[in-house]
């Protein structure tokens, strides 16, 4: 495999890029360092103002922060902007809103990358999963504006049984009111391929990473909060991404895990957990050739070519599904990375350079 520069465009203008997304074959969703927030087309190069990014009023906290870590979501025409690590974003949606403003509570937020994800239902209707707070998520109906999650509680299914399980056995010395709500930092979201999941790349208190699997339909119509947990580890904030309708990866270090006899050069592992009865089941293991040395990096599963593809800051690794190192590059100021086009975006101020992955002939 190799990476081969497919597209460069400079834009004629006094300011600087901070963040960018591909958002289909032709098109880039751009944030600008003033707020202004464009849609190009690589084709022609125009560029079209969508919003800016900023409070038309004043919070106490000073509202969107240009200058603090963003990401951008998009499905189809619909733009999400998000502060990672504070509490602000907003939602442009051609033809029904042009910015309409959301947060979060600001609780633990530093540390808690911003939930968002954006799916269709099978009706073909839109909608924003997004946290409310730490332990709140939130599902709203982008055509309506409608909350459909406003009434759902705190309390997870069952809460009651297990406490007085738990009880049951240990001396009881908390002294507070129960069921008590629900304690879970939720995370970076990322929906499984048939959009039946979403998964939170979250944390509990310990701390630990906390990845826990929510089934969407089962979120809307269910009053109580149930989820699949998947595990918890050291908090590293460790990579994971789907890799089919029902079946998450992990990344793994033994040695960060304080597994017996493991040193820093034990290989990384890649752990498959399933989903079969409302439980996810560790089905498999795979230990990687060289570590990436990155176990909180982007990681996506390229189906076509199995592989897993490791994304950060200044590098590039892809891995075969067997766990064989098939191409590593250092370098590249890499923003994102888009999983159907299997391009590499990357800004520098103000230019854009596009790189495909590639595999090369035999």
């Amino acid at each position: 495999m190799k990476v081969q520069k497919i597209n460069e465009i400079t834009f004629q203008t006094e300011e600087t890029i901070l963040n960018a997304v591909q958002s289909s074959e032709t098109e880039l969703v751009l944030l600008l360092n003033s707020g202004l927030v464009l849609r190009v087309d690589m084709t022609t190069r125009q560029a079209t103002p969508l919003f800016v990014a900023k409070d038309d009023f004043t919070y106490a906290d000073g509202g969107f922060d240009i200058t603090s870590p963003t990401s951008i979501y998009t499905l189809d025409q619909i733009v999400v902007v998000v502060n990672d690590l504070k509490v602000h974003g907003f939602i442009h949606y051609p033809g029904q809103f042009k910015k309409l403003r959301f947060s979060r509570k600001d609780y633990y937020a530093d540390i808690s990358t911003y939930p968002v994800a954006l799916y269709n239902n099978p009706e073909g209707v839109p909608h924003l999963i997004y946290g409310e707070a730490w332990n709140h998520i939130q599902i709203m109906n982008l055509n309506t504006r409608q909350i459909l999650t406003a009434d759902k509680s705190l309390i997870e299914v069952d809460a009651e049984k297990r406490h007085l399980d738990f009880y049951q056995q240990y001396e009881e010395h908390n002294t507070h009111a129960w069921p008590t709500p629900y304690n879970y930092f939720f995370g970076k979201l990322k929906l499984s391929p048939d959009q039946r999941y979403f998964a939170s790349a979250g944390w509990i208190w310990g701390s630990a990473d906390c990845y826990r699997i929510f089934d969407v339909e089962t979120f809307l119509k269910e009053h109580r909060i149930s989820g699949i947990q998947i595990g918890f580890w050291e908090h590293e904030n460790r990579s994971c991404c789907w890799v089919n309708h029902n079946t998450i990866a992990v990344l793994y270090s033994p040695f960060m895990e304080g597994d017996e006899d493991a040193t820093k050069e034990t290989p990384y592992e890649i752990h498959y957990y399933t989903i079969k009865d409302s439980q996810a089941q560790l089905s498999k293991k795979i230990l990687l050739e060289h570590n990436p040395q990155m176990i909180n990096a982007s990681m996506h599963y390229d189906s076509a070519w199995d592989v897993f593809i490791f994304v950060a800051d200044q590098k590039c690794q892809v891995v075969s599904a067997t766990g064989k190192s098939l191409f590593s590059e250092d370098g590249f100021a890499i923003t994102n990375y888009n999983q159907e086009t299997r391009t590499l975006l990357c800004i520098n101020e103000k230019t854009i350079e596009l790189y495909s992955i590639v595999q090369e002939e035999q």
